[in-house]
């Protein structure tokens, strides 16, 4: 009896803990903008400085005030001064913003030290982006936020953005180059309220999706997401995903894609999915321009047809996957 109650405790001990808090990554918002001499001055310092710490994210906003002829900020100029207000600091640049905290604008951008106090610290949450861009036109976001341990947390909000991770253009300050610019919120500026599940180990899920902008480089847009109290705006926990992720024209597992073929086409109020061979556990997915998912259809055979009667007139965004992964992805036109 002794023996199996030490051989139960040594399993007890071996089980991993999935009651557990999780690393809270730390979120630097920049507004800055690029006819700002003083940001010039000061964005040299403070880029120095972030690049030194590990893992922080950072995304910079360019906000019409003072000078609103920024052309950074003209592309989005009521979303850009939007997140600004959203802090309440309107009016001058460059700010900072670390984990929803109001960094004094006097303070030295360049000193290691204003990061200190955000770094080491844990949350009850996860957040997992995955990204899936369809060719050079629409992107479809999906984040999941976790509950990873009990809490009291209340009064959430989710700001999901797309940011591009590199500029290269010279404002008449004279910067050549500029990092994680905010290009769209697909939130929202202040963000859509959540609710994290409340038993450990569930997931809460959002789906979005944008089409591309020609003034965007659409190889380097980027997701980011930011879990924060609605008040406070305290950040919960964030996230990003690099640009190159899943960018479902090249980055998919070609050699499989070739070896199925597949050819997914519409005729009338019909979707034709058609395959060379069959594939085990090959699923049919079709969302809306806004991400919702409306359809989801298990492939059984090489030649499947899809009613889609009930669907109004207009482009949709599909998935094809398999075990192995995404297969295919596009867009179809339904009249």
């Amino acid at each position: 009896m002794k023996k199996l109650f030490f051989q139960l405790l040594a399993l007890v001990f071996s089980i991993p803990l999935v009651n557990a808090q999780v690393p809270r990554k730390v979120v630097v918002e920049h507004f800055t903008n690029t006819r700002c001499s003083s940001c010039a001055s000061r964005n040299p310092g403070f880029y120095t400085n972030l690049n030194n710490q590990s893992g922080v994210i950072h995304l910079a906003i360019h906000p019409s005030a003072p000078y609103p002829s920024c052309v950074l900020s003209m592309h989005n100029a009521v979303e850009n001064d939007s997140r600004t207000s959203y802090y309440g600091i309107f009016g001058s640049t460059p700010r900072l913003i670390i984990q929803g905290v109001v960094v004094p604008g006097g303070t030295n951008y360049g000193a290691a030290s204003i990061f200190t106090p955000y770094l080491g610290q844990t949350s009850p949450a996860s957040i997992k982006i995955y990204q899936y861009k369809y060719g050079n036109d629409s992107i479809h976001s999906r984040i999941v936020i976790k509950t990873e341990a009990a809490n009291t947390l209340t009064n959430l909000s989710l700001f999901v953005a797309l940011a591009e991770d590199t500029i290269n253009y010279t404002g008449s300050n004279g910067e050549p180059v500029h990092y994680d610019v905010f290009r769209k919120s697909l939130t929202g500026t202040a963000g859509v309220s959540i609710t994290l599940p409340s038993t450990v180990g569930d997931s809460v899920i959002y789906t979005m999706s944008s089409l591309s902008n020609t003034d965007w480089d659409f190889s380097r847009i980027f997701t980011l997401a930011i879990l924060q109290d609605a008040t406070t705006k305290a950040v919960v926990q964030t996230e990003n995903i690099a640009a190159e992720t899943n960018n479902l024209a090249t980055g998919i597992n070609n050699e499989f894609q070739n070896e199925l073929n597949a050819n997914i086409f519409t005729v009338g109020k019909a979707i034709n999915v058609l395959i060379n061979k069959k594939a085990s556990n090959l699923n049919f997915e079709l969302y809306d321009i806004s991400g919702r998912k409306l359809l989801e259809k298990n492939i059984l055979s090489n030649s499947e047809n899809i009613n889609v009667s009930n669907l109004s007139h207009g482009i949709y965004l599909y998935a094809l996957k398999s075990e192995n992964g995404i297969v295919k992805t596009g867009k179809l036109l339904i009249n």
